[in-house]
């Protein structure tokens, strides 16, 4: 595990729940078994490496929470990339919802919007023979996960490696309903 590449700060993450959230984890689990990888709970990073004191963080994200609306996610196809925190992943349809929840979170933080924002929920973290990520891409598109809403802020503490990393607190959405 001291090889494995570390996670800094707090992240902001928007979580599925129910169903959902328990059918990934699943998924998330069983490919950690299979490949020797760590598992994590099933998340879209809105915004990573948040830096500051604790206590400042969780009022700002509050705060956040409390301006956003509920919004959907739309997952669309399985990919990889040979970044570890990126190795298999479900795309998400980048709907100007998550990008505009993305512009408020940076702006919450001092830090402007991410032009490279990629939403997408990861399930293996991880280095992967591309053959392989290949097979796995082929083998998880049929497992795509129905479209779910996502009415709630997650902060996590993301220091260290992923197995490390533990919730903070979940803040909901405070907006009107149904945004998209």
């Amino acid at each position: 595990m001291s090889g494995e590449p570390r996670g800094k700060g707090l992240s902001l993450w928007l979580m599925p729940e129910g169903a959902t959230r328990d059918r990934l984890a699943g998924l998330i689990e069983r490919l950690a078994v299979r490949l020797g990888t760590t598992p994590f709970a099933p998340h879209l990073t809105l915004l990573p490496g948040v830096a500051g004191v604790e206590a400042d963080v969780l009022d700002a994200a509050r705060v956040l929470a409390a301006e956003l609306e509920p919004l959907t996610v739309k997952p669309f196809g399985t990919d990889g990339h040979e970044a570890h925190f990126r190795c298999l992943f479900f795309r998400v349809i980048d709907s100007r919802a998550l990008r505009d929840a993305h512009a408020r979170a940076a702006r919450s933080f001092g830090r402007q919007a991410e032009p490279s924002f990629d939403p997408h929920l990861s399930l293996v973290y991880g280095t992967l023979a591309p053959e392989l990520k290949s097979e796995l891409a082929r083998e998880l598109s049929a497992q795509n996960p129905a479209p779910f809403e996502v009415s709630g802020l997650h902060v996590w503490r993301t220091e260290g490696v992923a197995g490390e990393w533990r919730e903070l607190a979940a803040f909901g959405f405070s907006g009107a309903a149904g945004s998209d």
